[in-house]
């Protein structure tokens, strides 16, 4: 079970009460005993009595709204108490100037992205549209035609398909609507609202245990793609998904579209230490899970301005047993991220290290430090390492200050220096790996095989695969697994094919 989730006898006092006291009229209609239906009934009326009381987790945004939301939740005596997870979502209203810019720049920009989408569907359509997709692409290009018509209105010369009156009055609501929580998200990040009400909240919270930061999905609904609706919901689909944020992903995958300037990242990533100083400066602070997807930039300022931030935050993650850290662009203030990112890891009882660093930046020191030592690394069993440039001697330290007993280590797209795989090989050689029904390949490690001759690990992998070969059974069971459409080594593999078991 997961270290959020509630269970009966985990439930604060005042929520059993409350609860115990709906339930006693129910139980005291019936005389004899309890029957079946009785135990149903009361079992519905503890659902709906609960429902209201138990909220696990709650998500905060740039919004006024979901600011007032998590504030309340956090003065409520009971509810407060049964809150175990708090996300913090760092997705941007302001992503793309083109979109706050008047209203026909704002339809031209939500024209282009409703035309990607579309042809997306079609090609994934195209050998088989069924009755409802047909409905769809219709009331679709009916959306696009209006809008079209909107932007070029009065030139127009052929008259738009579909109710143009209704698209009118849904884009005035949705651009109104857009400017309204972009000016929100302004005034608040401007302000520095979010950290310090997040932070004033996560004090009058006291069982949170798990913390969340990302920028990858939106705050509120998620966006929802065509092939999600039917014919009744189309117009719902789309013009809801005008409203949300841009996150990321979004702002990756619409660089083709021009003048895409992005919101300021600086003021976005502050509440990341202003919150976990909050919680190291109580003595209630016990973190377990700690989820940063967000790239942190310019924190020096921040951390400056915070008396005994490091403490804060070695104390707030003194417990932590969960850690994960994506970061996709390398900053040039590597130093500060680097060095707040290294205060987090210092936990004894960490078990799942996770680090996703998707541009190749070299900014791995304090993490694979870590806590430094083996007897501190003792709980430590599940290691995943993304897109990362490592020095050999570094990464040779980091495993061999970790447990001999693992359930998993992943290296993907990791490329080393100083150094090559045949030495990191051999220690994840001597490392023994526990039996998981939930994950096939203890050991994992992407784009470490080349089909070149020359390539280092060539001789070994041509070793490992010999179809003729006798190894003798080893307590490393470790599995290496190549994302590649085509298995170089496939000829010499035999019955050991990548994603086999390979006794070492």
């Amino acid at each position: 079970m997961g270290q959020d989730m509630l269970t009966l006898s985990g439930l604060p006092n005042e929520l059993l009460s409350l609860i115990i006291e709906g339930l006693e009229d129910e139980t005291n209609k019936r005389s004899g005993g309890p029957d079946i239906k009785t135990c149903r009934l009361v079992c519905r009326r503890f659902c709906d009595l609960s429902s209201r009381l138990l909220v696990r987790s709650v998500q905060v945004g740039h919004s006024f709204a979901s600011l007032a939301r998590l504030d309340t939740i956090s003065r409520h005596p009971s509810i407060s108490r049964g809150v175990r997870a708090v996300e913090v979502v760092l997705s941007s209203y302001s992503g793309f100037k083109p979109c706050l810019e008047g209203k026909r720049n704002f339809i031209n920009f939500q024209l282009a992205t409703l035309t990607k989408s579309v042809q997306l569907f079609e090609v994934g359509k195209i050998r088989n549209i069924s009755e409802k997709d047909a409905v769809i692409l219709r009331k679709a290009h009916e959306v696009l035609s209006c809008w079209r018509y909107l932007i070029q209105e009065p030139r127009m010369q052929s008259p738009a398909q579909g109710d143009l009156a209704l698209h009118r009055a849904l884009v005035d609501k949705a651009f109104q609507d857009f400017h309204r929580l972009a000016q929100e998200q302004k005034s608040i990040v401007s302000r520095g609202a979010l950290g310090e009400t997040v932070a004033s909240a996560l004090l009058r919270i006291p069982w949170v245990r798990r913390l969340e930061f990302y920028d990858t999905r939106p705050y509120g609904f998620q966006r929802r793609g065509l092939s999600w609706e039917t014919g009744d919901t189309v117009f719902d689909g789309i013009y809801q998904n005008i409203l949300l944020p841009l996150t990321r992903r979004d702002l990756d995958a619409r660089t083709f579209l021009p003048s895409a300037e992005t919101v300021d990242h600086v003021r976005l990533s502050e509440a990341i230490p202003q919150v976990l100083a909050a919680v190291g400066g109580t003595d209630r602070g016990e973190l377990r899970s700690l989820d940063v997807d967000v790239d942190l930039i310019a924190l020096n300022e921040v951390i400056r301005a915070i008396p005994d931030f490091q403490q804060k935050v070695i104390t707030a993650t003194k417990k932590l047993t969960d850690l994960s850290i994506r970061q996709n662009k390398n900053w040039a203030d590597r130093n500060h991220r680097e060095s707040f990112l290294g205060l987090c890891c210092t936990s004894p009882d960490l078990r799942k290290y996770t680090v996703a660093l998707e541009t190749g930046t070299c900014a791995m020191s304090p993490l694979l430090a870590g806590p430094g030592t083996n007897e501190q690394r003792k709980n430590l069993t599940v290691i995943q390492v993304k897109g990362a440039d490592i020095r050999v001697p570094q990464l040779k330290h980091f495993l061999d200050s970790i447990p001999s007993v693992l359930d998993r280590v992943e290296l993907v797209d990791v490329k080393l220096r100083e150094g090559g795989w045949q030495e990191v090989l051999d220690l994840l050689r001597g490392k023994t790996y526990r039996e998981s029904t939930d994950w096939p390949y203890p050991v994992r490690i992407s784009e470490a095989i080349c089909p070149d001759p020359e390539h280092p690990l060539r001789q070994t992998f041509d070793k490992i695969f010999q179809s003729d070969a006798t190894w003798e059974v080893s307590d490393a069971d470790a599995y290496v697994m190549r994302y590649s459409q085509v298995n170089p080594f496939a000829p010499e593999a035999g019955n050991f094919s990548l994603g086999s078991t390979v006794n070492w």
